[in-house]
């Protein structure tokens, strides 16, 4: 599909044209910002020139491996001035369902240590993990049967999944009250790009509950009907078409952003490729980059500074304030 535009190949007039299209940015983090914690050279400066340009930006990640606060700590937060409410993770979108639904009862989550966290104190109960024994199995029998003060399983990401874990999730779904709710279903996490290197990621694991269970999960992060409920309430976004999605994988950030009817940018720092996100149209991005960081590099515009751009925008869009609050 050759209706995706290489923005550095934009002429000075479609860069305008782009620039003044949107007023919000939602930028995904793993695979766009950084790769493993260690950032991707000139990504987080890309959008702190957006910031100044005037769009207000959101980091969308589906890892909730970490908590929000320590996104907010991390040194590209700290030059964004984000404060924690445009970090949004599953983790949120899924206590903010659990809120919406007026939810009281006790659930078995397998999610990371931090998680558990938010959502104690988000007032929501959680039983205890499945305390297992290899030399009495009995006990540990015991331990993965269905318990009835559960009434929901909820699954995210868990360095420390284990046997018990699913075996307890499986059985406690086996009642049809009990509510299935899942954050990312990603297959692979991608660690390194060249050589590229990629570790398996919760898909699998969350898949074998399904089967095993015979039931399909409340999705609550990227592409998820949830997810985009959490960000039109939680969020400062009225016109979903005036916002822009940076991302780099297909099935999670551009098919999310077909579904919002958000301006779609697939960069090349991540998991999958241009080619693969061109295959489908719910997948094709609208504008391409090999790297946030080239957005306002000296290939994309030239001799144009930021204050250029800057009148520039305030010239072709007088009414930008108007339009970011219809």
């Amino acid at each position: 599909m050759s209706k995706t535009k290489d923005i550095t190949k934009l002429s000075t007039e479609q860069l305008q044209k782009f620039l003044t299209s949107f007023d919000t940015v939602m930028c995904d983090i793993d695979g766009v910002l950084w790769q493993l914690n260690k950032p991707i050279e000139g990504a987080s400066e890309s959008l702190k020139t957006l910031q100044k340009l005037g769009k207000q930006i959101y980091l969308i990640t589906n890892n909730s491996s970490k908590t929000s606060d320590n996104f907010y700590k991390s040194p590209q937060c700290i030059s964004l001035n984000l404060s924690s409410d445009h970090i949004v993770n599953p983790i949120k979108s899924i206590i903010w369902y659990l809120k919406k639904i007026d939810f009281r009862d006790e659930a078995f989550a397998i999610v990371s240590s931090a998680c558990r966290k938010n959502f104690r104190e988000a007032g929501i109960r959680l039983t205890e993990q499945p305390n297992v024994s290899e030399i009495n199995p009995a006990a540990t029998i015991k331990e993965v049967l269905d318990r009835p003060s559960v009434k929901a399983v909820i699954v995210d990401f868990d360095v420390n999944w284990n046997w018990s874990m699913l075996a307890l999730a499986i059985s406690c779904l086996k009642r049809k009250d009990v509510l299935y709710i899942a954050g990312p279903t990603d297959e692979w996490f991608q660690i390194q790009v060249l050589p590229q290197i990629k570790i398996m990621g919760p898909g699998p694991l969350l898949n074998v509950i399904s089967a095993q269970s015979g039931r399909q999960p409340i999705l609550c992060a990227k592409p998820s009907q949830n997810l985009k409920d959490y960000i039109l309430d939680k969020c400062n976004v009225t016109n979903l078409k005036r916002c822009l999605f940076i991302g780099d994988t297909v099935n999670q950030d551009m098919k999310f952003a077909s579904m919002c009817g958000f301006i779609k940018l697939f960069v090349g720092t991540g998991c999958d490729t241009l080619e693969q996100a061109q295959k489908e149209d719910d997948s094709c991005p609208d504008y391409y980059i090999s790297s946030l960081g080239q957005l306002f590099s000296d290939l994309t515009i030239q001799n144009v500074n930021v204050s250029s751009i800057s009148k520039i925008i305030d010239s072709s869009c007088p009414d930008r304030e108007k339009i970011n609050n219809k």
